[in-house]
């Protein structure tokens, strides 16, 4: 997975890239300017590591231009920073940071971190597709059941269900789903008939 770090301190840009190198294929910015326009290339990265203080915009700024594109908005976007505060970290939140990492960062906490938000980038691409197919399924029935209603009222004798591709299919499935159901229907009720003769003293609960 691509991940956009964002670093104008030479030292901390060496750090992260030591530190990540390994799991994810790093792109970096010298400064605030340079990360925003990688983020809105075509094939830019959902995941980025972003200075608070660098030339250009900052973090922060940077954070509220992602949120105001909606294209851009399900990137998971990550605060690095030497404020430490309440407040700070607050205002980087709300900034549209999803996670908040303080300098000096643990190597292991920030790969941890990052995996957070691979997971959960993961994640919402899983459910984009689910509902894509959902959609895509909706719109399918949506059809068929428009040349279900448009189909002509015939006698049984003139009707050639062969005419209609996939109508055919949908009318035997539904007919077979009732058919089931009226015989599950009708074995619970004779059943219950028979208990109810052989022990009639029983008293029946609905």
């Amino acid at each position: 997975m691509k991940l956009l770090i964002a670093e104008d301190d030479n030292f901390f840009r060496k750090l992260l890239k030591q530190t990540l190198a390994s799991d994810y294929d790093l792109i970096l910015a010298n400064d605030g300017n340079e990360a925003w326009t990688a983020l809105q290339q075509e094939d830019a990265p959902q995941l980025a590591i972003l200075d608070w203080v660098m030339p250009g915009m900052s973090g922060p700024q940077v954070c509220r231009k992602v949120r105001q594109c909606s294209r851009l908005d399900p990137m998971y976007l990550i605060i690095l920073t030497a404020r430490n505060s309440v407040a700070d970290v607050v205002a980087g939140l709300r900034a549209g940071a999803d996670d908040y990492v303080t300098k000096p960062f643990s190597a292991e906490e920030l790969r941890a971190r990052v995996k957070i938000g691979e997971r959960i980038l993961n994640l919402k691409n899983s459910l984009a597709e689910r509902s894509a197919e959902a959609n895509e399924a909706s719109a399918r029935e949506t059809l068929l059941q428009q040349l279900l209603f448009s189909f002509p009222c015939r006698d049984e004798s003139e009707t050639n269900y062969e005419d209609w591709p996939g109508v055919a299919a949908y009318l035997r499935q539904g007919s077979e789903s009732w058919h089931r159901t009226r015989q599950s229907s009708s074995l619970r009720e004779r059943t219950s008939l028979h208990l109810a003769k052989s022990n009639p003293w029983t008293i029946q609960y609905e």
